[in-house]
């Protein structure tokens, strides 16, 4: 009997193990419950731009620097600059959200960014000049800091041309995406981080990255949003197994020349926790279906080091977490070449 309980004791055990490992162990596997990334016509090496909320805000900026020479641009709420967690997780919660304590100062932020891209780590900085940047900041926001985005206003600000540059700050706004597909009111965001500050994030972030652009369908019934597998991209654990793409009626035509557009979720955002509340809702499909912008939401996955699904910018997946080599970096861009017909 003591036998008996010893082995099944044992067998939990394994069980127990297997499950704590199951992601690691299944992370390379094809998921045939989903269908597989498209291969699109209409965005034959077409033009990519990205934007992100909060920590996605911080993997925008990541993303563009890693690869400029594919990123042309870039949208950025609610977050901090490039490598704001180098010193740690624990220094960063006080640094880059809070302002407990300093951050490394812009001389030293800017020491670091040209070492990492003389030696490859991200790409080559003159890239950026004639990105168009577009930086929104909650004025009331409790989570990141104003002064936390003034510091990446002022990081973009020795990168890009002056002209390249628009920067909103609005006093009510707390933290929360900005989009007038809410009840939300603002400066108190809902719980999927959503807030109607009668102010049109999208919006303003596409026509800062593309310029003129034609009016905004009033819904998205003429597309709707496709469902992916996002295993075959990525080779880590803090990724959700599947991810979304809009894909207007006009790109659903070979004939076509679109735009390729990537959405970052903040955390607590992803389709894990709050659905597709920021897929439908943040604003961005109703000006992609006017313009011919395919939008690409890839997703996180929460974790036990990542228990909210942030995106990682402060190096839960891997080190150094703001470099070509991050495993997230590496998904993100894998699927935008599959799209635009650039994958090796």
């Amino acid at each position: 009997m003591a036998w008996h309980n010893s082995s099944r004791f044992i067998h939990l055990l394994s069980l127990l193990a297997c499950g704590l490992i199951l992601s690691a162990c299944t992370s390379n596997q094809s998921d045939d419950n989903y269908s597989r990334l498209p291969y699109l016509a209409s965005l034959n090496h077409a033009s990519i731009t990205v934007s992100g909320f909060s920590s996605g805000g911080y993997m925008a900026n990541q993303l563009h620097l890693a690869h400029p020479e594919k990123i042309e641009g870039a949208a950025i709420f609610s977050a901090g600059p490039w490598g704001c967690a180098i010193k740690g997780l624990s220094h960063a919660m006080m640094s880059c959200m809070k302002t407990t304590l300093p951050m490394i100062s812009q001389q030293e932020r800017m020491t670091m960014l040209q070492k990492a891209s003389r030696s490859g780590t991200i790409g080559d900085l003159a890239l950026l000049v004639d990105d168009p940047v577009y930086i929104f900041m909650g004025q009331s926001d409790a989570v990141v800091a104003p002064a936390v985005t003034e510091s990446l206003i002022t990081f973009y600000q020795t990168l890009v041309a002056s002209y390249n540059l628009r920067i909103t700050a609005l006093p009510e706004a707390g933290h929360g995406f900005p989009t007038l597909q809410t009840d939300a009111e603002c400066g108190s965001p809902s719980g999927h981080h959503l807030q109607n500050c009668h102010f049109d994030g999208a919006g303003e972030a596409f026509s800062t990255l593309y310029g003129q652009l034609k009016p905004a369908a009033e819904t998205n019934q003429k597309s709707d949003i496709v469902e992916f597998g996002q295993l075959e991209f990525f080779e880590g654990k803090g990724m959700l197994d599947r991810g979304y793409l809009y894909i207007p009626e006009a790109c659903r035509d070979d004939n076509n020349r679109c735009k390729l557009h990537i959405a970052l979720h903040g955390c607590d955002q992803s389709a894990e926790v709050a659905e597709d509340h920021f897929i439908r809702n943040s604003g961005f499909n109703r000006w992609a279906e006017t313009n011919n912008i395919v939008v690409l939401y890839p997703q996180t996955k929460k974790s036990l080091p990542n228990p909210k699904g942030c995106w990682d910018w402060w190096g839960y997946e891997s080190e150094p977490f703001f470099s070509r080599k991050n495993q997230q970096v590496s998904a993100i861009i894998r699927m935008a070449d599959h799209l635009t017909g650039q994958a090796e």
